[in-house]
C-alpha cells in the first residue's frame, strides 16, 4: 500500500505520523512511498477495536496531551464541561477566601481534570482513586504538565474540601462499552448507573463539602433528582457541547 492510499483510510495520517516521525505535509510530499509493515498491524488491532489511544499512549484532552495506557480508563471531550464547570465555581468560590481552596478530584483516573484544574487555577488539588494503574499514569501527567496535586489510593474519598468534582463509573450495567479493553470498575455503576454518584453525594454530606460537581449519563437526571430532594441542597443540570445531559452542580446549603 501506498502512503497516498493510507491516507484515505481513517486514523491513516495519524499513524503514519507517528510510526515515521514525520508530519502531514512530509506524507503529501512523499505520498507514492510505501507505507510500513507496522501500519498493517496497527490497522488490524483497530479492526478489534483496540483504541488507539492505548497503542500510541497519548491522548488529547482540554487542548493538551496526556499518557494514557491499558487499564485506565480513556479521557472523553465530553467531560471538558466538567472541567469547565469547575473552574467557573472555584472563581465563583474562592476568590475572597484568605487561603487557597482546596478541590478534591474523586476518581481521577489518568489526572486529567485534576491536572486541568491545578492548571488553570490556584488552588490546592488532591486527586483520589482506587487503581494503583490509574495513580500511577495520573503521577506521570501530573509530572509531564509540570503541576502540584497530591495523590490518595482510597475508596472515593476520605476528607473534606470546599470542592469536590468527580467523573465516577455511571454507566448502566446493562450497557455495552465501546470496546472490550477499558477497565469495567471505569464504567459501570449498578443497574441505574448511579450506585458510586450516590454514594459519593452521600459522603460529601457527611464530610460537610458544599460544592459538589459530577459527570453524569443523559438519563439520569430524573432518577437522581428524586435522590437528590431528600438534601437539604440546590442543584442544577448542564450540558455537553453535544446539547445532552452531562453533570450536574449541586450547592449543600
Amino acid at each position: 500500500m501506498k502512503i497516498k492510499d493510507a491516507l484515505k483510510e481513517q486514523n491513516g495520517s495519524y499513524i503514519l505520523e507517528k510510526l515515521l516521525n514525520k508530519n502531514k505535509a512530509w506524507l503529501f510530499l512523499n505520498d507514492t512511498l510505501e507505507v510500513p509493515k507496522e501500519y498493517f498491524e496497527i490497522q488490524k488491532k483497530l479492526e478489534n477495536g483496540y483504541p488507539i489511544e492505548y497503542i500510541f499512549e497519548e491522548v488529547w484532552f482540554y487542548g493538551d496531551k496526556f499518557y494514557i495506557k491499558e487499564g485506565v480508563l480513556i479521557p472523553r471531550d465530553d467531560t471538558e464541561v466538567i472541567v469547565e464547570k469547575t473552574i467557573e465555581i472555584i472563581n465563583e468560590k474562592c476568590k475572597m477566601k484568605s487561603e487557597k481552596c482546596k478541590v478534591i478530584d474523586c476518581c481521577s483516573g489518568s489526572g486529567v481534570i485534576a491536572i486541568e484544574i491545578a492548571k488553570h487555577t490556584d488552588v490546592k488539588v488532591v486527586a483520589t482513586d482506587l487503581s494503583e494503574i490509574a495513580l500511577e499514569v495520573a503521577k506521570k501527567n501530573t509530572k509531564l504538565h509540570g503541576v502540584d496535586i497530591e495523590f490518595k489510593k482510597c475508596d472515593l474519598f476520605d476528607e473534606s474540601a470546599d470542592i469536590l468534582v468527580a467523573n465516577p463509573p455511571y454507566v448502566e450495567i446493562s450497557w455495552k462499552k465501546p470496546n472490550d479493553y477499558e477497565p469495567d470498575l471505569a464504567f459501570f455503576g449498578g443497574v441505574d448507573g448511579l450506585d458510586i454518584v450516590k454514594n459519593i453525594i452521600k459522603k460529601a454530606v457527611n464530610l460537610k463539602i458544599k460544592n459538589v460537581i459530577l459527570e453524569i449519563g443523559y438519563k439520569q437526571k430524573e432518577i437522581l433528582s428524586e435522590f437528590l430532594n431528600q438534601y437539604n441542597c440546590e442543584y442544577q443540570f448542564f450540558k455537553d457541547l453535544g446539547g445532552r445531559i452531562r453533570g450536574v452542580e449541586i450547592k449543600f446549603i
